[in-house]
């Protein structure tokens, strides 16, 4: 996956957790800035939306990954089932 569309495809064929597809057009809908003038490219602002658009692209592609590792994703489903039983015990 080297391109935000090819981490789509993979996110709607199945690859990564249930709803990843949709909170990841989400998250990066709220982080891509909206139009930044030629003369303002340079501003602290449309850096920082660079930067988020990494981080969100940088945790999904992280995810995908994750779940094509069968024996990670059971630790991690394991861990969730776990730490889901505790929170209803209490």
């Amino acid at each position: 996956m080297n391109t935000v569309q090819e981490l789509r495809a993979a996110l709607r064929a199945g690859h990564g957790y249930p709803g990843d597809a949709e909170r990841l057009d989400a998250e990066l809908a709220g982080q891509l800035p909206r139009r930044v003038p030629a003369d303002h490219l340079g501003e602290a602002n449309a850096v920082a939306d660079a930067v988020a658009v990494a981080e969100i692209v940088s945790a999904y592609r992280g995810r995908v990954l994750l779940a094509a590792d069968r024996e990670a994703a059971d630790a991690v489903n394991e861990a969730v089932h776990d730490l889901l039983a505790r929170q209803g015990a209490e």
